[in-house]
């Protein structure tokens, strides 16, 4: 967060006179957040209250894993009066939109910060719990993952994007450079769970760890019997709304996902799911026909 400064204070009164004076003097009295421009509103999305225990137990989970990095998500609900947060601190709102949301959680372009919309995240987990052969899957794990990936953005300087009247802007997006941007920071949460994880002996940061891992594979089986329970036949073929990816920023989320355990696991089981789910993928983009025309 940034603080007004004398400095500051004394330019602005140059050009506003003694109103302009008295009004930044009251401003310098309060919170440093408050003396800042609103960085939810301005791009179009409100503050909510929603989940907010369980995006904290969320982020107390992440902080643990993340613990040696440098870097610390500070719940701005949680911050007292003129709290700066300390080096490192990465500030996480709460935010919701009357748009229909694409990502439960990203670093706005422009923002040393992260937004978390929590109404997004629970329609995103009912639906990869709903099914037959799945498991539930919990959303304050799966959103420790999400948070430990946007910390790979803080570390990489990077972004998810524009976001503007409420939604995230694709314009001028480069799709190799936004993609590879996401496989980095997969491979930084990634690469942080499997230290953690295996660390001996164990401790807070490990067990944390081990959780997390293992609601990525729960969410991996899910995927795996959405592909082959409800899109039966679709691999055969490498259907494109299944195998291809949603957009232009993000890779494909279940070939993340399998990634992603797989840098985790590095098992041959791992690896077989994720070399399957690329050739399907060649398949759909390179559509030949599964039988010989008669």
């Amino acid at each position: 967060m940034v603080s007004a400064s004398s400095q500051s204070v004394r330019l602005a009164a140059s050009n506003f006179g003694h109103r302009g004076l008295f009004s930044l003097i009251l401003l310098a009295g309060l919170p440093a957040w408050s003396a800042t421009l609103d960085e939810v509103t301005e791009r179009g999305f409100r503050h909510t209250t929603l989940d907010q225990a369980l995006v904290a137990k969320a982020t107390a989970r992440a902080n643990k894993v993340l613990a040696t990095t440098g870097i610390r998500f500070v719940p701005t609900w949680q911050m007292k009066a003129n709290e700066q947060g300390g080096a490192g601190s990465v500030p996480l709102y709460l935010v919701d939109s009357a748009k229909e949301a694409t990502t439960p959680a990203a670093v706005p372009e422009g923002c040393h910060c992260v937004f978390v919309n929590p109404r997004f995240l629970a329609r995103w987990a009912t639906f990869n719990s709903t099914g037959a052969a799945r498991m539930m899957i919990d959303r304050d794990y799966f959103l420790t993952f999400v948070l430990l990936h946007e910390a790979g953005h803080i570390h990489d300087g990077t972004s998810a994007g524009a976001f503007k009247d409420g939604e995230m802007s694709q314009l001028n997006v480069d799709p190799s450079k936004a993609k590879t941007e996401e496989r980095q920071a997969d491979e930084f949460a990634a690469n942080l769970l499997r230290q953690r994880a295996n660390a001996t002996p164990a401790n807070d940061s490990s067990i944390a760890a081990n959780f997390v891992v293992n609601e990525l594979t729960k969410l991996g089986w899910n995927m795996q019997a959405f592909r082959t329970l409800d899109e039966f036949g679709s691999f055969s073929v490498g259907r494109p709304s299944v195998f291809f990816d949603d957009g232009y920023s993000h890779p494909n989320m279940a070939l993340r996902i399998l990634r992603t355990n797989n840098l985790i696991q590095r098992s041959p089981e791992t690896q077989l799911l994720l070399d399957a789910f690329e050739e399907a993928r060649e398949r759909g983009a390179n559509a030949k026909r599964l039988h010989a025309p008669r």
